[in-house]
């Protein structure tokens, strides 16, 4: 009977199920680290599953710091150089080596970053960068705070901070072509919530603005941020709320998040805190 009960509670594992929710079981905080060796305007995160390390990004500082799990201290740091927009907002790896980085002007940066490498350039004209263009926010500073990536699906999702909130979503394009033109993007704003008057009916007592995003291809489930209300919201692939998490109170302003090979949930906080929930 024994064997029989174990079999039941390993069967849904064994067989690949995938969990419900994304934000299930992350109820308190395990570490708190402030990185020092970061000035400021710590703004995204992301984890690169092929070198099992995580790269931070600063806004308006043009470095960004890579680090292991234990984030003792940077094993590089990499200098952005020739940003049209250094207001670079945050970070997510795509694979094989090359990254997106999102700006406040809305726009999409896709680079390469080798090992190694201690600076990169992004000057947009180069033929190893490419350029996407969202529509422009009506305000400064609150366009885009956070992109993310589906693997599975080929798709990017990009959040603008407010006035209003939008969230955007793309495929990527299988050409290296610029889309400096927002309509050539062929970009659509997901999910029956958005209305005409471009603002999330859902959003309105939870979200007070957007700050990031992270897609959990485990569960298809998008995970959006708001640093004002410290909360986490996770949304089906229909748009309906899954979950909400509050999140502590120990650091002044969330601004990014990823997900570790653990399961940790790794929060980014200005000026410059980690924060891990298991």
């Amino acid at each position: 009977m024994t064997h029989f009960l174990l079999v039941l509670v390993f069967l849904p594992l064994l067989l690949g199920f995938a969990p419900t929710s994304s934000l299930e079981g992350y109820s308190k905080v395990e570490k708190v680290i402030d990185l020092t060796e970061i000035g400021g305007n710590l703004s995204g995160i992301t984890y690169n599953y092929d070198t099992q390390t995580y790269f931070l990004i600063q806004n308006n500082y043009g470095h960004i710091f890579e680090y292991d799990s234990s984030f003792s201290k940077p094993l590089r740091v990499i200098a952005m150089n020739n940003l049209e927009d250094k207001d670079t907002e945050d970070i997510v790896y795509l694979g094989q080596e090359q990254y997106a980085i999102a700006s406040e002007t809305n726009k999409i940066l896709i680079v390469t970053i080798k090992a190694g490498q201690t600076e990169i350039d992004l000057d947009a004209a180069r033929e190893d960068v490419q350029l996407f263009q969202l529509p422009e926010p009506n305000k400064k500073n609150l366009g885009l705070e956070g992109v993310c990536y589906s693997k599975r699906t080929n798709q990017f999702f990009a959040v603008q901070e407010d006035k209003p909130k939008r969230l955007f979503r793309f495929t990527k394009p299988h050409d290296n072509l610029d889309y400096r033109d927002a309509n050539d993007l062929n970009f659509d704003e997901p999910f029956d919530a958005f209305n005409k008057s471009g603002f999330f009916d859902i959003f309105k007592s939870k979200m007070a603005d957007l700050s990031s995003c992270l897609f959990d291809e485990r569960t298809g489930h998008l995970i959006l941020m708001s640093h004002e209300s410290s909360r986490l919201m996770e949304l089906d692939a229909k748009g309906s709320i899954v979950r909400t998490l509050d999140l502590s109170t120990v650091v002044p302003q969330y601004e990014g998040m990823t997900i570790g090979p653990q399961k940790e949930l790794i929060l980014v906080s200005e000026p410059n805190s980690i924060v891990i929930m298991k």
